[in-house]
Formats: C-alpha cells, sequence, structure tokens
C-alpha cells in the first residue's frame, strides 16, 4: 500500500516537472526571439538606404509599475512612438517602426523617446533606414539597445538554469525507478 501511494506521488511529481520543462521551454524559445530579432534587424538592415523622412506624430509611451504589491516605489519607463513620412524613389510611404528592441525603458529608449518629440516640436527631419527591396519598409533607429538585451539574457540564464535542474531531476527519478 505504502509502495502504491510513493509511486503514485512519483508520478504526480513527474508530470509537475514536465509541465515545468515545457513552460521553461516556451519561455526560452520567446527569450531567444527576443535576443536575435533585434541582432538580425540590425545586421540585415546594414544595407538599407537612409532617407530624410518628415515626422507626422511623435509622443512618449510610459509604463509605470511596482516591484510588488507592498512595495510603494512606483517605477516609470518611457519609449517612443512616432509616425514618419518619407519618399524612396517615387514611393511615398509613411512608417511607425522605431527599432528592432520594442518596449520601454530608462536607458536609450527613454532618450530616443524625448529626442524624436523634440524634432517633433522643432519640425525638423528625421534620418530614416529604408529596404531598398520593399520601399515600405524602414525604421527610425536600427542600433542594438544591449540595455535591453542584457535583461533578455539574464532571464534566458535563469530559465536555462532552472530547465536544467528539471531534467536532472527527471533523470534522477528515471534512475530510482
Amino acid at each position: 500500500m505504502a509502495n502504491e501511494s510513493k509511486i503514485k506521488n512519483e508520478k504526480i511529481a513527474r508530470i509537475i516537472l514536465y509541465f515545468f520543462i515545457i513552460a521553461a521551454m516556451f519561455l526560452t524559445f520567446v527569450m531567444l526571439k527576443n535576443i536575435i530579432t533585434p541582432i538580425y534587424g540590425n545586421i540585415n538592415s546594414s544595407s538599407w538606404v537612409s532617407v530624410s523622412a518628415k515626422l507626422l506624430n511623435a509622443s512618449i509611451k510610459t509604463t509605470t509599475t511596482s516591484r510588488s504589491s507592498s512595495n510603494s516605489t512606483v517605477y516609470t519607463y518611457y519609449g517612443p512612438q512616432i509616425t514618419y513620412q518619407y519618399n524612396f524613389k517615387g514611393t511615398n510611404c509613411i512608417g511607425h517602426r522605431v527599432s528592432w528592441v520594442e518596449g520601454t525603458d530608462n536607458g536609450p529608449l527613454k532618450k530616443l523617446a524625448y529626442e524624436f518629440k523634440s524634432y517633433y516640436k522643432a519640425g525638423k527631419s528625421i534620418r530614416v533606414f529604408v529596404n531598398p527591396d520593399k520601399p515600405c519598409e524602414a525604421i527610425a533607429d536600427r542600433s542594438v539597445h544591449w540595455s535591453k538585451l542584457t535583461t533578455y539574457v539574464v532571464v534566458l540564464l535563469v530559465l536555462l538554469l532552472f530547465g536544467g535542474g528539471i531534467m536532472y531531476l527527471l533523470l534522477k527519478m528515471r534512475k530510482k525507478s
């Protein structure tokens, strides 16, 4: 009877561990995508053509959050939101893409947001990089924002360690059986 209960508990533990390993694999895929996309985009767009674009709109997206429900400290993150118009080889296009890294932060994206807003208020044009094969595909800032990617890398490493620990436990349980 005790042996049956032990076997049942081990099966439940395996199911839980398999669930966590699947979740860790999914999150690892998402983090890898968030790391690879900006680097690939930067490399891919290195041959794109720089053209002048008129800023039609520039605003600053803010995200406010606190670290925990008991913590009264509030954090605000900033990111650029722009609309620009450009002409490339007779094709008139409107673009919205700012950079390969989407979202908000307190570093380079915040600086970029305020920079675009000041250009918009002053009526200045900006430089955008246009894909010569797809004229209506453009990006305003093709640099890699390492501060944002560093966060993704740390999360990825934690997930890999977590997944490795779960795989170790699964293998250890299998050897006992």
